[in-house]
């Protein structure tokens, strides 16, 4: 695995959500209390965009039907057994960078 950089902090701190593509992978990336998380962008039940869900604290839900996820490492809560791909952020040199 690699680390690929997302971009400057600077330009992923006015919000908490954004669709970012690593790769050419989708990824949904989050912010929650000052830490960034980083999901599959794609809900397991029909692959909708979790990063257009609503985010409340540290759980998304996916706007197609509902279903919730635990952005801190990838959980559905709706199902309480399965868990959707998460990929490990850090901060390096003001820049935010994504575990490939």
């Amino acid at each position: 695995s690699q680390w690929k950089i997302v971009g400057p902090i600077a330009d992923y701190s006015d919000k908490n959500k954004w669709i970012i593509h690593v790769d050419d992978r989708p990824i949904a990336l989050f912010k929650y209390e000052e830490k960034y998380y980083a999901l599959k962008n794609g809900c397991m039940h029909q692959g909708f965009p979790l990063a257009d869900g609503n985010l409340k604290k540290y759980m998304v839900e996916c706007p197609l039907h509902g279903w919730v996820y635990d952005i801190r490492d990838g959980k559905c809560l709706s199902l309480g057994d399965r868990y959707t791909i998460t990929y490990k952020v850090r901060i390096n040199n003001s820049q935010i960078e994504i575990q490939i």
